[in-house]
């Protein structure tokens, strides 16, 4: 009898002692208290629809919330970070990057990290508008896709789950504004996509990707050069946009040059007021008389280079500002910032050799 009942008072024991382990099983896997990540949508395909699985290229952009996109990855989201949606606005517009810069800093007062979803036509200049404004030095990671989300091989989610484990990690704090495609991270300054129909559509140039996301594995072999001002007040660039009005964002533009350019779009230009002017590979003669022309009016020239590789390191004339390695895209962007917020030409040429080109220093 002392046996049995040793045995029952075990079983009960043992009944006792794994009911939570079967209470967790029913439950599902429990949240993750991790840190915050709040995920913006701004459309674009990651959150596109297709008529049909094989509907690569025929489907209707940004046809979901942001919301839809996560609740699918939601059970291995929650192992990560405590994620939350919201929605920004769609990128058509410069004003809808300033307002989005700006929500993206109000996210930040309280979550620990940022992803914005956008549109690939754009992302490159979206990304480094971000990382040209955003005040905050918290992780903030731009990603999309170059599929839509119902399709064979939809790219969108695994974008996603990556730039959410890449932001909760922390480990780009400081960086800026970072692209992560595929497995890749890339500085929002260098990211640019080089083609219009692959999934792994974004990539470095010459200076090459920081690192890549395997996993739960996140490999950062280098970083921009801003990270050395990390907690300084200098780390902020002076793009502030609360001291900067919506309303009047200068207007910039770019012009490519080939041969035999007539320069009858940049005296346009200059005529309608446009206060900066990107000029896309060496001037032909009726460019560069057009351009000595717009500079009398006081608009601002940025030289840049159409190849996406070297760098224009002297405009070779007066008055016109080299980009360096800077893509005509980015130039303008960086041009347009830097006229909202000085026009003195000595200065205006500080920050673009500052900003644009930052570097290690010893």
């Amino acid at each position: 009898m002392r046996r049995l009942a040793l045995a029952v008072t075990a079983l009960l024991v043992g009944l006792a002692s794994s009911a939570p382990a079967v209470a967790a099983r029913e439950a599902g896997p429990r949240r993750a208290a991790g840190p915050e990540v709040v995920v913006i949508g701004t459309g674009g395909t990651i959150t596109g629809v297709a008529k049909d699985r094989a509907g690569f290229e025929d489907y209707d952009g940004s046809a979901l919330p942001v919301a839809d996109i996560v609740s699918g990855l939601r059970p291995e989201l929650d192992q990560v970070a405590r994620v939350v949606t919201r929605e920004g606005p769609e990128q058509t517009a410069m004003t809808d990057y300033y307002d989005l810069a700006r929500q993206v800093d109000r996210a930040l007062r309280t979550a620990d990290a940022v992803v914005v979803t956008a549109g690939t036509k754009s992302l490159e200049e979206l990304a480094y508008f971000l990382d040209l404004t955003v005040r905050s030095p918290k992780p903030v990671v731009v990603t999309g896709s170059m599929r839509p989300s119902n399709v064979f091989g939809a790219d969108g989610p695994a974008n996603l789950y990556n730039s959410v484990v890449l932001a909760a990690s922390g480990r780009t704090r400081c960086f800026g504004t970072v692209v992560a495609f595929g497995n890749d991270i890339l500085a929002a300054r260098e990211a640019t996509k080089t083609t219009t129909l692959r999934p792994g559509a974004f990539h470095a140039g010459e200076a090459g990707v920081l690192g890549t996301v395997d996993g739960d594995r996140i490999r950062l072999p280098r970083a921009p050069a801003r990270v050395q001002r990390c907690g300084e007040s200098g780390w902020r660039t002076p793009f502030d946009l609360a001291g900067i009005k919506r309303e009047e964002l200068p207007r910039t533009e770019i012009v490519a040059s080939y041969p035999d350019a007539g320069g009858e779009a940049i005296t346009a230009f200059a005529d309608a007021g446009v206060e900066g002017i990107v000029v896309a590979g060496d001037p032909s003669p009726g460019e560069a008389g057009a351009l000595r022309g717009a500079l009398g009016k006081g608009v601002t020239v940025v030289a840049a280079a159409r190849t996406g590789g070297g760098a224009v390191y002297d405009a070779h004339a007066p008055g016109v500002l080299p980009a360096e390695d800077l893509l005509p895209q980015k130039a303008r962007i960086l041009l347009l910032l830097t006229l909202a917020t000085t026009r003195e030409p000595a200065d205006v040429a500080e920050r673009f050799a500052r900003y644009g080109v930052p570097q290690f220093t010893p």
